[in-house]
C-alpha cells in the first residue's frame, strides 16, 4: 500500500467511516460527499463506498415517498367510509320518513273509520228521532232545531243529503238518508214494462234487454225451465264457473254480476259493451232489493220517477217541482202529505194510484263519509225499523261509500 493511501485509510478509521464494500479487508470509507472525493489514483474500495452512500440516501427519498403515498391511500378510503355512511343515514333517515308517513296515514284512516261510524249512529239517532216527535206541536223548549228539522222531514218521508258534522280541522264525517222506496226494486219489477225503461234509463243497448231479462227471471224463478233468451244451470256460463242457478229473489243489488248476460259496467257504470257507444251511468243509482216496490215521491229522483209506466220527463219535473211549493224548502212543510196531493198538484196518471207512497220508510239507505286530515272511510248500509228500533241488514265498508 503506498503512503498517501495507507494515510487516507488511518484518517478515516479515526472519522469512524466504514466502507461496507471493504469491510472484510477494515477499509473505511466517508459518506458520499463533494467534499471528500477521492485523491487522484484512489482505490476502487473509495468509488464503492461512495456509490452505497448515495444509494442510503434515494433509499431515504423512497421511503418517504412510499410513506406520502399511504396517507393519500388511508385517505381515499376514509372517504369512502365516510360516504357509505352517509348513504346508511340517508337511507336510515328516508325509511324512518316513510314509517312515519305510514304510521300517520293509519292513524288518520282508522280516525276516519271511527269517524264514518259515529256518523252510523248519527243517523240511527235521527231516525229514532223521527218516530218520536211530534212537528205539529211545535219543537220542544232546548230542542237542537237542525236535529228537529231533519227528524220532521225523515218522518215526511223526504231525503236528507250531504248533513255535514265537524270535529274539528278536516275532522268531520257526511251522513245522508235516503228511503229505500226512492228507488226501484228489482225484485218486483215486471219484466215486459218496467224492465225495459229501467234499462233505457241505464242507458243500455235495447238489443240487449231480451237475454238480459230473461237470464235474470230464469236466475230468480223456482223452475227449470229455459226462457227463450234465458239461462238455466245446465247453460255453459254457469258450468263454467262452478255454481248453479239461485232460484230466488236477489239478496243485493251486486248480485246481478252473477247472472248470464250481466256486466258491471251495465250495473254500477262504466265503458259500454260495444266500441264507440257513449258510457253507461248503470243500474245501481237507480234500484234497490228492499221495500214493497212503492216509490216514495217525496224522495226519488228525477231518473227514477222516468222508469215509472206513462211518465216522461215533463210529468217527473212537475212532480219534483210540486214537491217544494215557493216558501217551502227547508221547512216543516216541504213535500207531500200524502198521495192526494201528488195527483192533485200534478199531471201524474191515476194509473199510478198504487205505486206511490209518500211516507214510507221502512228500510233507510244511510251513507256516511268519514273524514280526518285528508285520508277518508266510507260506510253505505240499509237501517230497517223494527219496530223503532233500526237495524242493519246491509253493510259495506271501504273508502268510499
Amino acid at each position: 500500500m503506498s503512503a498517501a493511501r495507507k494515510k487516507l485509510a488511518d484518517d478515516g478509521a479515526s472519522q469512524g467511516w466504514e466502507n461496507p464494500a471493504c469491510l472484510g479487508r477494515g477499509r473505511l470509507l466517508p459518506p458520499c460527499s463533494a467534499e471528500l472525493a477521492p485523491p487522484h489514483g484512489g482505490s476502487s474500495c473509495w468509488a464503492e463506498g461512495a456509490a452505497a452512500s448515495c444509494g442510503a440516501k434515494g433509499a431515504s427519498k423512497l421511503a418517504r415517498s412510499t410513506k406520502a403515498n399511504r396517507g393519500g391511500s388511508a385517505l381515499i378510503v376514509v372517504m369512502w367510509v365516510l360516504l357509505i355512511l352517509a348513504l346508511l343515514v340517508s337511507s336510515m333517515v328516508y325509511d324512518m320518513h316513510i314509517e312515519a308517513s305510514l304510521t300517520a296515514y293509519q292513524r288518520n284512516r282508522t280516525q276516519a273509520q271511527q269517524f264514518a261510524r259515529a256518523g252510523v249512529e248519527y243517523a240511527r239517532y235521527l231516525l229514532w228521532k223521527s218516530v218520536k216527535i211530534k212537528p205539529a206541536l211545535g219543537m220542544a223548549n232546548g230542542e237542537d232545531p237542525d236535529i228537529f228539522l231533519a227528524a220532521a222531514r225523515l218522518q215526511k218521508g223526504m231525503a236528507l243529503t250531504n248533513v255535514v258534522h265537524e270535529f274539528g280541522e278536516n275532522q268531520k264525517f257526511t251522513v245522508s238518508l235516503i228511503p229505500e222506496q226512492a228507488f226501484r226494486n228489482i225484485n218486483r219489477l215486471n219484466p215486459d214494462t218496467e224492465w225495459p225503461l229501467l234499462l233505457q234509463q241505464a242507458g243500455i243497448p235495447e238489443d240487449l234487454y231480451p237475454e238480459m231479462v230473461d237470464c235474470l227471471m230464469d236466475w230468480t224463478d223456482a223452475n227449470d225451465m229455459t226462457r227463450v233468451n234465458g239461462a238455466e244451470s245446465d247453460d255453459a256460463y254457469y258450468m263454467e264457473r262452478g255454481y248453479p242457478v239461485k232460484n230466488a229473489l236477489l239478496d243485493s243489488v251486486e248480485e246481478l254480476l252473477m247472472i248470464k248476460g250481466w256486466s258491471k259496467a251495465m250495473v254500477f257504470g262504466g265503458q259500454a259493451p260495444r266500441e264507440g257507444d257513449p258510457s253507461l251511468p248503470g243500474l245501481a243509482p237507480l234500484t234497490t232489493v228492499w221495500g214493497d216496490g212503492t216509490i216514495n215521491v217525496n224522495a226519488a229522483s228525477r231518473e227514477v220517477l222516468l222508469t215509472l209506466p206513462t211518465v216522461d220527463e215533463t210529468v217527473a219535473d212537475d212532480i219534483i217541482t210540486q214537491r217544494t211549493p215557493e216558501g217551502t224548502e227547508g221547512t216543516v212543510d216541504e213535500g207531500y202529505r200524502n198521495t192526494s196531493e201528488v195527483f192533485a198538484r200534478t199531471r201524474t196518471s191515476p194509473a199510478l194510484q198504487g205505486v206511490f207512497t209518500t211516507s214510507e220508510h221502512h228500510f233507510m239507505r244511510v251513507i256516511v263519509r268519514g273524514e280526518c286530515e285528508g285520508v277518508h272511510s266510507g260506510i253505505r248500509c240499509v237501517m230497517w225499523n223494527d219496530n223503532r228500533r233500526f237495524q242493519p241488514v246491509y253493510w259495506r265498508e271501504g273508502e268510499e261509500p
